[in-house]
């Protein structure tokens, strides 16, 4: 379990090291990548998990 742990925190460290990376070489796009295109990221995954978790239900019930 540690050595599985361990790895994922070696893996954390990476991404981390190449974002900052990034982000100091392309200022501007970091900050759109940031501030824009996470939050549509996440809007659009709660959504779409959303409509697979409902549609079944959709379905089964016959509102289609």
């Amino acid at each position: 379990m540690r050595a599985i742990l361990k790895s994922f925190h070696r893996i954390e460290e990476t991404f981390d090291r190449k974002a900052e990376a990034f982000a100091l070489r392309h200022p501007f796009l970091a900050f759109w990548v940031m501030f824009v295109g996470m939050p549509v990221m996440l809007l659009l995954t709660v959504s779409l998990s959303t409509m697979v978790l409902v549609m079944p239900f959709h379905y089964l019930w016959g509102w289609c």
